[in-house]
């Protein structure tokens, strides 16, 4: 398959996509579950177009997670999820430093399972189209000392979440896992610079195909929703491995955090 037929149909799928949403937005749901989540963690950044050495450091990342059913069919549920983070790494020595910064976006369909034998438990299916867009800026580097992100993907998703009581109180655990398998990304070839892709037009293969064989990359979380009063806290692990190889680079970003934030419930009417 072409680059040219992924990136088509990629961007069908999205356009297609975002005139559901709007269409969605006009029907009626029967509830709505929106979550908002900041983090704190560590990150290990590796790209080889810049330095082939790895940097490590703290990371700051934000969450908004929103999930909602369908009245019409409330097996039927739609998600959309919003995350950014930004990073400041350092290598071992300590001579020199990173700084990286991302947001994606994703959102999809799925289909959930509540009559299990277990009670309280759900399952959802789920398959999901976003992209990303970030940079990493190297200040050891006067020449190329900064590498632009931007990819476009299609994810399958899993989660299982189950309820229980406390002393009268609901509290919810939730674990979802989310696997890329097929997208494009900007990826520039070992030693080329931008002035050379941007300003005199030299393109060499610089959309690529990404899939599990060159791209394999994992975001897991694990979060429990505990009821205070009137209001909802929720708690928070989050596992977002992300990797790419390809025109000779190798890229990748660990990152592991601790999350804490909100959760509103809302039922909504026509």
């Amino acid at each position: 398959m072409s680059i040219k037929r992924v990136i088509l149909a990629l961007g069908l799928l999205l356009g297609a996509a975002q005139l559901s949403i709007v269409h969605g937005q006009l029907s009626t749901a029967r509830s709505s579950t929106h979550s908002t989540l900041f983090g704190i963690g560590r990150a290990s950044h590796l790209d080889t177009y810049l330095t082939p050495a790895e940097y490590q450091g703290p990371q700051l990342t934000y969450l908004h997670e929103t999930l909602r059913s369908l009245q019409r069919n409330e097996h039927v549920v739609f998600q959309t999820l919003t995350q950014g983070d930004f990073s400041y790494a350092h290598n071992q020595a300590e001579t020199g430093h990173e700084l990286g910064g991302s947001v994606c976006y994703d959102f999809g369909w799925g289909r959930q399972w509540t009559d299990m034998p277990w009670k309280g438990l759900s399952l959802t299916a789920m398959g999901l189209a976003g992209g990303r867009l970030g940079f990493l800026y190297n200040d050891r580097n006067t020449n190329n000392p900064a590498q632009a992100h931007a990819a476009l993907r299609l994810t399958a998703a899993l989660r299982a979440d189950y309820r229980f009581k406390i002393k009268k109180r609901t509290l919810a655990l939730s674990y979802q896992v989310h696997l890329p398998l097929l997208g494009t990304a900007f990826m520039p070839q070992y030693g080329q610079s931008y002035y050379d892709i941007f300003d005199r037009g030299h393109y060499d293969h610089n959309l690529v195909c990404t899939h599990p064989g060159n791209a394999l990359s994992l975001r897991q979380m694990f979060s429990i929703d505990i009821p205070i009063r009137r209001s909802t806290l929720r708690l928070g692990y989050l596992s977002d491995l992300r990797q790419l190889k390809a025109n000779d680079i190798k890229q990748h970003q660990y990152s592991r955090s601790f999350m804490i934030g909100y959760v509103r419930n809302i039922s909504l009417s026509r």
